[in-house]
């Protein structure tokens, strides 16, 4: 044979080969690769609806309305079990700041008991009518006659007030002369003690002496601050 002959057909049966290999890898390949995917088997003339519900389905699965509403009924359920939860934590520091309101209003009303409370001492009368609780301050409305015949007189500074520990308290007076005439008219004033935390006081003791002769001596002891 011409060896151009043979070399023809030598080349004719290795692209015949090469062609063949390619194909075979190629469908190979877009077979692997269309895994999964499914063509819709539906013929517009027949019915074939049992036949598509016998053969199985590949790929992605879809929720059926039932799971869908019952999805969303648990969402929704979640979130007016969470604005209940709300509500009752507003409602609950709601009536706690009603209670601290009402406890305030309770503390500012004056504690009757044991009230009024009088002392004398040659001739000079103290008479501690009330007392008040305003927060962290306690006020007492007294009055103060003298009834003896020479004149009294008071430094405040020198009032000497300690609660029921036998603590010295801080206060201030209004309303309150310093120089009592004799046989004079009562005077009607107030003692403001500072800084007194209610819960922790339950009584206080005050004494005041006159100046500088001291022979007057005011001398009240367990004053009643809690009902």
């Amino acid at each position: 044979m011409d060896p151009s002959v043979q070399k023809t057909l030598f080349l004719l049966g290795l692209v015949i080969l090469v062609g063949s290999l390619t194909g075979a890898a190629g469908y190979w390949f877009a077979r692997q690769s269309l895994k999964g995917v499914t063509q819709p088997a539906a013929n517009p003339f027949l019915d074939s609806t049992d036949e598509l519900n016998r053969r199985p389905r590949q790929g992605a699965d879809f929720l059926s309305e039932k799971d869908l509403i019952a999805k969303v009924k648990s969402q929704t359920s979640g979130s007016d079990a969470t604005k209940q939860k709300k509500a009752r934590s507003q409602q609950a520091k709601e009536d706690a700041k009603a209670k601290t309101s009402d406890q305030k209003a309770e503390d500012a009303k004056p504690t009757t008991q044991s009230f009024p409370v009088k002392v004398q001492s040659q001739g000079m009368n103290l008479e501690i009518r009330s007392l008040i609780q305003e927060d962290n301050t306690l006020v007492l409305k007294v009055a103060l006659q003298n009834t003896s015949n020479k004149t009294i007189q008071f430094v405040y500074t020198f009032l000497d007030i300690t609660d029921d520990q036998g603590q010295a308290l801080f206060s201030e007076i209004r309303g309150l002369p310093t120089e009592f005439k004799p046989k004079g008219e009562t005077f009607f004033g107030t003692i403001k003690i500072l800084d007194v935390p209610p819960e922790n006081v339950k009584t206080i003791s005050l004494s005041l002496n006159d100046y500088p002769d001291q022979n007057v001596k005011l001398d009240v002891q367990n004053i009643p601050v809690l009902d």
